[in-house]
């Protein structure tokens, strides 16, 4: 995210009142004060130091910390922390998007509202492999020292999809059909569905991404190579089984086919990477392709629990 682009929450609370409080009470909000909160503050002191920097505060302006945990914003000359993860590292700046994003009365009609916010960098919620993609940046590490130096996670412990988005961070209050309504909605099982399987192709493509780019043996290396083996050899092919097989959507079918003979623990990483960016054009034509409602057949594989409660008002 450009920190010139971005306009601040406080922006978007003007016309989404209810999703800010959700997000207030979330990790989310919370994520700038990871090296002042009394449970996080040792760690990050820790591997800060380890990384070179003076302190744990120095995050806030290291590359290595603003990305992922914090908002920021360019005016006139500096630059400097706003929030935690926001409304714009999920959908984009707004500096481009946010007046038309919100002018039904210059605009009446939504799917125009839509197709110029897109336009201009929106990343709205049911395009669910571009927003995907922002969360699979951040809860998959690429940064290699980092892990084996510096003893960040790998990866968020847990991180799934589908459950990491209708906990907390949940902040759906319009309908199906686009009405404004008082409650935080859960996700219609359709949607999950694609989230299920979409996330689970991105977690492929990024640790493979990740994996790809090691330099040495250690953590890093064994976290990566351990999530690609553990889709490749059994989340993949159980939810092909699910979906019918070899009537199981094509593109997942050519995903399968790319990945199934990776040597993950070679030395030659050519390969791994040659992979990763063989799978990511049918992982975004799946999504394009599939609104969830003919993967039925994956409901049994839809998480029953949340991460944290949604807020309501």
């Amino acid at each position: 995210m450009h920190p010139e682009k971005v306009v601040g929450n406080t922006v978007c609370a003007d016309c989404h009142e209810e999703e800010f409080k959700a997000w207030k009470s979330s990790a989310h909000s919370r994520a700038d004060s990871v090296h002042r909160d009394a449970k996080t503050r040792k760690k990050a002191e820790e591997i800060a130091k380890k990384m070179g920097l003076k302190n744990a505060a120095a995050m806030t302006s290291s590359p290595l910390c603003t990305e992922c945990h914090f908002t920021r914003q360019k005016k006139g000359g500096s630059t400097k922390v706003i929030s935690g993860v926001s409304c714009e590292s999920c959908h984009g700046g707004g500096k481009d998007y946010y007046e038309v994003h919100g002018e039904k009365d210059k605009i009446g009609d939504r799917a125009e509202r839509q197709k110029l916010s897109k336009a201009a960098g929106m990343l709205y919620p049911h395009d669910t492999f571009l927003v995907a993609e922002n969360c699979f940046n951040c809860h998959i590490v690429r940064d290699e020292k980092l892990v084996n130096v510096g003893g960040h996670p790998a990866r968020s412990k847990g991180f799934n999809l589908v459950s990491w988005t209708q906990g907390e961070v949940r902040h759906n209050f319009y309908t199906p059909g686009y009405k404004r309504g008082a409650e935080n909605l859960g996700t219609v099982q359709d949607r999950k569905r694609k989230m299920l399987v979409v996330g689970m192709l991105l977690d492929l493509e990024y640790s493979l991404r990740s994996l790809s780019k090691v330099t040495e043996s250690g953590t890093f290396r064994n976290a990566m190579g351990k999530r690609c083996n553990a889709i490749i050899t059994g989340e993949l092919p159980k939810v092909i089984e699910k979906l019918g097989g070899d009537s199981a959507p094509a593109e997942l079918l050519e995903i399968q086919t790319a990945v199934k003979d990776l040597k993950l623990t070679s030395s030659k990483l050519e390969p791994i990477a040659a992979a990763a960016d063989k799978i990511k054009g049918p992982i975004a034509a799946f999504s394009k392709s599939q609104d969830g409602s003919g993967l039925a057949g994956v409901d049994p594989l839809i998480p029953s629990s949340a991460k944290g409660e949604p807020w309501q008002p």
